[in-house]
């Protein structure tokens, strides 16, 4: 198989949120950490088992604790940077209130992408509680385009046994591998948007 920008999660963990938090840094610097910033960067998060449980994740001690959401961005963003001269600084910044992928137009750009939860379907994923890093949006196909950390291990469920797929989005240079559009129910999660941008 090709190599792989997206990183994804296994069988068990509730850890989409930290992996939307990896492939945001990826999304943004078009270059993967690596490993011993990865590990950096997941020591800096608080509550560690609630993502080491699957029916747990962001619901636990993170539920509706925004700032605490943030936080665990901005540390997770700086310790994937790593401390010397030349490291690259990130803005963390929620969007409040309700959500309409119009949004998106405003909220990713070429330095910007978006950390969103959503609930029900994507193009390969169905009845799902999770995070993901929105790359891009087509606004004319109103189609969200996502790193999604679950989308290796989905593959199928919604195309009868098409192959894991990376798509390249030329317009910010950036990969996704699953959607987010209206043929396929969902709700993003009403103050549970992040935008991040790679600062100048």
């Amino acid at each position: 198989m090709p190599r792989r920008w997206i990183y994804a999660q296994g069988d068990f963990d509730g850890a989409c949120f930290l992996y939307s938090i990896g492939n945001a840094y990826v999304a943004l610097r078009h270059k993967p950490a690596d490993f011993a910033r990865i590990c950096a960067a997941m020591a800096q998060v608080e509550h560690p088992g609630d993502f080491l449980n699957g029916g747990v994740g962001t619901t636990g001690a993170y539920d509706k604790k925004y700032a605490l959401l943030e936080d665990a961005m901005r540390r997770m963003l700086a310790a994937l940077a790593g401390t010397d001269a030349n490291a690259p600084r990130f803005e963390v910044a929620r969007i409040a209130g309700p959500f309409e992928t119009a949004m998106l137009t405003r909220s990713i750009g070429p330095r910007s992408v978006v950390i969103l939860r959503y609930q029900g379907s994507s193009s390969r994923a169905t009845g799902m509680d999770h995070w993901v890093c929105a790359v891009d949006y087509d606004a004319p196909a109103d189609a969200v385009h996502v790193a999604c950390s679950v989308a290796l291990h989905r593959t199928g469920a919604a195309g009868a046994g098409a192959p894991y797929k990376e798509i390249f989005n030329e317009r910010y240079g950036r990969w996704s591998n699953d959607a987010l559009t209206k043929k396929r129910a969902h709700t993003v999660i009403e103050d549970e948007v992040f935008q991040v941008t790679l600062l100048p």
